[in-house]
């Protein structure tokens, strides 16, 4: 963790993360260089109409690391994580640079090398196709329009697949979506956000698995994704989630105070 960003707490909300970014692409056109960090905010907050939505929070996340972000139901989390991955625009006074770029000006830039899953509709399944059609459809929107994209074999989708699903055997391509179970789902997702070949991958509600021994799979998979060199930042709702499960490594943390209630650990 960086010492000048562990623990940082703020009147509206709290934090605690540090970071690091692959590369930094600077402004100027010139070849990336190596950043310092993935992540880097100061006083970043959103409010609406309604109120405070998130913040202010301040982070630092370094590259290659997995944070989870622990906050209650209505608390911003998902907010957050759209901000980080360059999908929403923070509040001005917020400061914020994403695997080197400036956001929001940089915002496009981002994009292309952050990915997201597990978002309650953008990148939900459709549970009517199977797992080789829906893996045909992420790929072709990922592929120039003019690239025809084949039918996915269980050759080729465990090519994608198997990263991140590690040990755990691969679902069929003829199955439905609607016949996996929820570890397989929300590892699905992943999979499809990952075929982006992201730096920054940012995985929303992670309690879509519900007993927290099968969420236990997907964290060592995050784990796993991060291990690579991918920096993860995770959210779930339980605020004791950190210290309830196993890790390899513990994860950054990242809590916000913000939201109606905290939510206890299922």
């Amino acid at each position: 963790m960086h010492p000048a960003a562990s623990s940082r707490t703020t009147p509206a909300s709290t934090t605690a993360a540090t970071a690091t970014a692959g590369t930094t692409r600077p402004e100027t056109g010139e070849a990336p260089q190596p950043a310092a960090h993935a992540v880097v905010a100061r006083h970043l907050a959103l409010r609406s109409s309604r109120g405070v939505v998130y913040g202010p929070v301040d982070l630092d996340v370094p590259t290659g690391t997995l944070a989870v972000v622990q906050g209650p139901q209505g608390g911003g989390r998902s907010s957050l994580l759209l901000t980080l991955a360059g999908r929403m625009v923070p509040d001005k006074g917020s400061t914020l640079r994403v695997l080197g770029e400036s956001l929001p000006r940089r915002r496009d830039a981002v994009q292309k090398r952050a990915a997201i899953a597990g978002f309650h509709g953008i990148d939900d399944l459709d549970e009517a196709v199977t797992v080789g059609e829906a893996t045909r459809e992420r790929l072709a929107w990922l592929s120039p329009w003019y690239r025809r994209v084949p039918k996915v074999d269980q050759a080729a989708f465990a090519a994608l697949a198997a990263p991140v699903f590690g040990d755990r055997p691969l679902p069929r391509t003829s199955t439905l979506i609607w016949d996996l179970d929820e570890v397989d789902a929300m590892l699905l997702r992943i999979t499809f956000a990952m075929a982006q070949r992201p730096a920054l991958l940012v995985v929303d509600d992670v309690d879509q698995v519900h007993d927290s021994l099968r969420r236990q799979t997907v964290w060592a998979r995050l784990e796993a994704i991060a291990a690579q060199g991918v920096t993860v930042i995770a959210a779930v709702a339980s605020l004791d989630e950190v210290a309830r499960m196993g890790w390899v490594r513990r994860p950054e943390q990242i809590t916000l105070a913000t939201g109606p209630h905290a939510v206890p650990a299922a």
